[in-house]
């Protein structure tokens, strides 16, 4: 079950979906996203539930689209940890970033779930340079 529940956070993420309604079942009110510093963010960022749908729109402007292609998964208890292969394309410029673009990364998530939901997810993002 927490695997399908990580898969659908993908696929809602794929589709950039923005609706709180629609990650409810997903998230666990009390969520806590730990993003690493990578080549897009220079800094830890931890996000709360208003924090990450607040962030959720920047995808959508920025990218026509996004595939996330799970490669592995690893369960113990309450923690699912996948690695991803993550594509993308350009929408849009802006900054360093070309309509058409194409880009690449390599995910390390861990989730932790509290309650059936997902409490705890820590990025540990691996992007080829562009």
């Amino acid at each position: 079950m927490q695997l399908e529940t990580v898969k659908r956070f993908f696929e809602l993420s794929e589709q950039f979906s923005t609706s709180p309604e629609d990650y409810k079942p997903l998230l666990h009110p009390d969520i806590e996203q730990t993003e690493f510093p990578n080549w897009i963010t220079d800094r830890v960022v931890v996000s709360n539930w208003d924090m990450l749908l607040q962030r959720m729109p920047a995808g959508k402007k920025l990218l026509m689209q996004q595939k996330y292609d799970i490669q592995g998964v690893i369960e113990s208890g309450d923690v699912v940890v996948t690695e991803v292969i993550w594509t993308a394309e350009v929408a849009t410029d802006v900054g360093v970033f070309r309509m058409g673009q194409k880009l690449k990364a390599y995910f390390c998530c861990v989730f932790e779930f509290k309650n059936g939901k997902i409490f705890r997810q820590r990025n540990y993002d691996c992007f080829e340079r562009f």
